[in-house]
């Protein structure tokens, strides 16, 4: 996922700002381990694996909306 597609579901979701959309951004963009996002932003690996989740469920509910 590209830096601008991360932000667009990003606000289609209203993903909140802080840890949590930069948590999905550096796995889901940046290709990061969750369980070394979590350590090195000082939040639970379940809250890394809960913001990724929320964006993948939004993503293939916009990928079904769309028709693909």
């Amino acid at each position: 996922m590209t830096s601008e597609q991360f932000e667009a579901l990003a606000k289609l979701i209203r993903l909140r700002g802080g840890q949590s959309q930069e948590a999905a951004r550096r796995v889901l963009v940046g290709g990061e381990a969750p369980g070394a996002v979590a350590v090195d932003l000082g939040v639970t690996p379940q809250a890394v694996t809960n913001a990724v989740r929320r964006c993948k469920s939004a993503l293939e509910l916009a990928r079904i909306a769309a028709g693909h």
